[in-house]
């Protein structure tokens, strides 16, 4: 029987034409990923291909051993790796569509898309997006287009024996992993391939549509969290209270139904806002008298102004002991923007009996065959679960090497070492709107968080019209982007009215 399920699961992949196509599903195994996985698998199994056609991420990084298969690269190397020593062949070729957790397909119509294409080709298929300004995520560059993820995206046999030759002859380095879609579009049109732009990926469902994005809401649980079960620290310090502070109050804490505590290197209760002068109270916790040298910023900040590890230790040995019993802990900068309301609902659908360590996802080290260390980034918000944190403060081994060593690099270590791995919701925003496409943005999962102000003015303007184009930025982006859906709604009031 083994023997028929082995041939079954080699041969039944094979779809239109002789075309073998697989789909791998960015899926960290999450209970709502799952349940929106288990939809997918259910219509490709209805439209008569294997389970095996569809391959889990969280499946595949234990099998592969390997925890960088988010950045595409690794996952593809170690996949076709493996693939040449089964000696497996596709005679009509093969294809690799790569799917977010979100993506649902059309079988039927997906295997008719790709089967005008020749997978013995090198062809890159997807929803093709270009960048109508220069994003710090891309390196500053417009070119190459890339696809859309949460569309899908195709590559073919063909593509995927030159990728890995040009891998084998130019290996992956030591650097970051910051937006995977478009480090493997910018390595393909290095190698001369160029995205095909088809719009059968599409944004949602509609009739031709081989793929789309839809909402993971109404598949997320609720685990009962409360607004009290939950607190948030600002980092900042001395040189920004007057600055930024106006701005955090104004636009999300003081309207947080979550505690929220700024926490800096000295007391300071007097936030002199930009139009008003100094009038504006506001309980700034001193961590120096307890912590000393951690939070002193000529220590723990470097000339760059990052860096921020010891105070990000004593940041969280305050909050461990003087809020013990929260389910949750997040820290922010004081230049981000936080949704309070979608913060507190994407946490109310993780199991916080878990240690949970969460955020927007970066990477470094990730070779094709060797992972690195995935880290959540601080300027987005990070979130620890209660056993998170507890495990973390039973370290003895989590030491700064450096008190200006980055802060979230720093804990992405600790935490591998933990065996605790770097969930990645991304609601959660390392940048400005403007950096990220709108309709990436439109596909994605509701923001969390938006990073900094997007106020580039010259340097002869006053502190006042940098204070009025912070406002003027913030204002925007809360109001475009910051919107509640139904589901939503309904989890936060009961009714589909947020009102």
């Amino acid at each position: 029987m083994g023997s028929i399920q082995a041939i079954f699961a080699t041969l039944g992949c094979l779809h239109m034409a002789g075309a073998e196509i697989q789909l791998y599903v960015r899926s960290q195994g999450l209970a709502h990923q799952t349940m929106a996985m288990n939809e997918l698998l259910a219509a490709v199994v209805e439209a008569g291909w294997p389970h095996t056609s569809v391959v889990s991420m969280k499946d595949a990084e234990e099998e592969l051993r390997h925890g960088g298969l988010w950045s595409y690269f690794p996952w593809i190397w170690l996949s076709e790796k493996k693939r040449l020593k089964s000696k497996r062949s596709a005679r009509g070729g093969r294809w690799l569509v790569f799917l977010e957790a979100s993506t649902m397909v059309a079988p039927k119509v997906l295997g008719q898309l790709l089967s005008a294409y020749d997978a013995r080709e090198a062809w890159y298929l997807g929803r093709a997006l270009k960048d109508e300004q220069m994003s710090i995520i891309h390196h500053y560059q417009q070119e190459p287009p890339y696809p859309l993820a949460h569309a899908g995206f195709a590559l073919s046999g063909g593509l995927l024996r030159k990728l890995v030759l040009d891998l084998e002859e130019k290996p992956l380095g030591g650097g970051q992993q910051i937006e995977p879609v478009w480090e493997l579009a910018s390595r393909l049109s290095k190698m001369g391939i160029a995205i095909t732009d088809h719009r059968g990926f599409c944004l949602e469902a509609a009739t031709g549509c081989a793929t789309w994005a839809r909402s993971l809401e109404p598949f997320r649980p609720s685990m009962g969290l409360t607004a009290a079960e939950l607190v948030i620290a600002v980092k900042t310090v001395e040189k920004f209270h007057s600055v930024r502070l106006p701005l955090l109050k104004e636009f999300w804490t003081d309207e947080s139904a979550v505690e929220v505590l700024y926490l800096s290197n000295t007391k300071s209760h007097c936030v002199q806002e930009a139009d008003l002068g100094c009038n504006d109270l506001v309980d700034i916790i001193d961590l120096s008298l307890e912590f000393g040298d951690m939070v002193d910023p000529s220590k723990e900040s470097n000339k760059q102004g990052s860096g921020h590890c010891t105070k990000m230790q004593a940041i969280l040995r305050y909050l461990h002991r003087s809020r013990p019993s929260r389910r949750w802990y997040v820290v922010t900068d004081d230049d981000t923007l936080v949704n309070v309301p979608r913060l507190l609902r994407v946490l109310d659908s993780h199991d916080d009996s878990l240690a949970i360590y969460l955020g927007e996802r970066y990477g470094w080290s990730h070779m094709q065959d060797r992972d690195g260390t995935n880290y959540i980034t601080t300027g987005a918000g990070m979130a620890l679960s209660n056993a998170a944190l507890q495990r973390l403060m039973s370290c003895s081994t989590c030491n700064c090497r450096a008190p200006d060593a980055p802060d979230d690099m720093s804990l992405g270590t600790w935490f591998r070492n933990l065996g605790i791995e770097a969930t990645h919701e991304e609601g959660f925003h390392q940048s400005e709107p403007q950096n990220y496409h709108k309709e990436l943005l439109g596909a994605s999962d509701p923001p969390v968080s938006f990073h900094r102000f997007n106020a580039r003015l010259p340097g002869s303007a006053s502190a006042e019209e940098f204070h009025e184009a912070r406002r003027q930025s913030w204002s925007s982006w809360r109001k475009n982007y910051f919107k509640q859906d139904w589901y939503f709604c309904t989890w936060l009031t009961g009714t589909p009215d947020c009102h």
